[in-house]
Order: C-alpha cells, then structure tokens, then sequence
C-alpha cells in the first residue's frame, strides 16, 4: 500500500518528465516515512506506473494521502496545470466522490499553498466533501 502511495506521488513529480532536487527530497523524507527501502525507492522512481493506487481503507487515511499529493503539488510549479488534472484523478482513485472531487482538490491545493498543517487541512476537506451531499 505504502509503494503504491508514493508512486502516486511520483506521478506528480514526474508530470513534466524530471525531478527537480526539491521534488528529490520530499519524496525521499516521504519515503522514509513510509518505512519504503532504498531499493523500493528505485523501483517506483524509475517506474511508478508498475504500483497501483491502493485506495485507503478509511477517511482519515485517504485525507492524509490528499495531504501529501496536494503538497507535492505544490512543489511542482513547473507543470502546475498537468499535476492538477493528475491530482483529480487521483483523488478519486483514493475514494473522494465523483461529485466532490473537484472542489476537494482545488481546497487542498490552496492549503497547500498556505503551508496548511494536517490538522487544519483536515477539517477544511471534509467541510468541502460534505458540501455537495
């Protein structure tokens, strides 16, 4: 699940075909968190479409990968337009709704362009999840 998580981000990082050394480092201290060897490290950066997203089996798991890909986002300015169409299929391939995806995502990356933290990113997501049901 972890491997499949990271390569999601990857995806995001790679969407203009490179890795910046900023994008280098937040994948690696995302990789560390995750407990992912070095060697698993590899694999999914040469590769990340070998790993399938594996949705989350909770909410508040599927907000904290929401967390980490809109933060990814973020770092990558360079391809903003086609990380954001990534970004909103991948929140929909971790469980967010068809009908509230859009707004989910465009909520996620306005926090993460505020450096929000977990907690206040948190609430703001469900808040915009909950505002089409």
């Amino acid at each position: 699940m972890n491997r499949g998580h990271l390569a999601s981000i990857v995806k995001i990082a790679r969407s203009n075909n490179k890795l910046s050394r900023e994008e280098i480092t937040l994948l690696k201290k995302i990789k560390a968190d995750l407990g992912i060897s070095d060697l698993a490290f590899r694999s999914i950066i040469r590769n990340p479409d070998l790993y399938p997203i594996n949705p989350p089996s909770n909410y508040e798991e599927r907000i904290e990968r929401l967390y980490a890909l809109a933060n990814m986002l973020h770092v990558d300015k360079e391809s903003y337009d086609l990380s954001l169409k990534l970004l909103e299929k991948l929140a929909v391939g971790i469980g967010f709704p068809l009908k509230t995806h859009e707004e989910v995502v465009k909520v996620a990356v306005e926090l993460a362009r505020s450096n929000a933290d977990l907690e206040t990113f948190t609430v703001a997501i469900r808040k915009a999840n909950s505002t089409k049901e």
